[in-house]
């Protein structure tokens, strides 16, 4: 059978079903998807024998983000969890702690001026946080994307669906960080998980 007659069987039988129903919003679970998020998902769900077509839907490498769940948000982390995955995410790296305050002043390096960082890092020490290294396709805006804006409250008006909004209650205390760039995520796995981050970087550089 030609290679291109084998790939758009394939694609016809199993994509044609997750087209059709994108395509009626009221009757589809994929009615949410943006084409970014459909294009993912035709990415993810390539077999390993359709590998060498992944450049015809210019699909990308997955990448690193972090994220933190912080101590309002912990009675809830099974549910939030759950999202995650459901959105995708794998998750590398797992760590569940008492915060220090040295580690919290090198999260927020640069709001350690500000006259509210006395309560952000009380907040962020008085119980454990759970620190994530998770992995998919853009990893930094999809997480970005599904825990919405930093204020719970806006987020319930605008993203209702949002994880802050679900289980966040205002601006501090917004039960969850995520990454906001490939570089904070770096930077972020390396203050929780110092060796973890000690073995990437000696791996890169041998």
């Amino acid at each position: 059978m030609p290679e291109y007659f084998k790939l758009s069987l394939f694609l016809i039988l199993f994509y044609g079903p997750f087209i059709f129903f994108l395509l009626i919003p009221n009757n589809s679970f994929f009615a949410h998807l943006t084409i970014k998020e459909v294009k993912y998902e035709i990415c993810s769900r390539l077999p390993s024998g359709f590998a060498q077509y992944k450049n015809v839907f210019g699909c990308k490498p997955p990448s690193m983000t972090v994220a933190i769940i912080k101590p309002d948000g912990m009675p809830h982390q099974r549910e939030i969890l759950s999202q995650i995955q459901r959105f995708g995410f794998n998750i590398k790296y797992d760590l569940t702690l008492n915060a220090s305050t040295d580690q919290i002043k090198e999260w927020y390096f640069d709001k350690q001026d500000a006259s509210y960082y006395p309560e952000l890092e009380r907040y962020l020490t008085r119980s454990e946080i759970r620190v994530l290294q998770l992995w998919r396709i853009e990893a930094v805006p999809c997480l970005r994307q599904l825990i919405g804006p930093t204020d719970s409250t806006t987020a319930r008006q605008l993203f209702p669906k949002s994880l802050r909004a679900l289980y966040g209650t205002d601006i501090q205390e917004n039960a969850i960080h995520a990454s906001d760039s490939e570089e904070s995520a770096e930077r972020e796995f390396a203050i929780f998980f110092q060796q973890e981050a000690a073995a990437v970087n000696t791996r890169r550089f041998d």
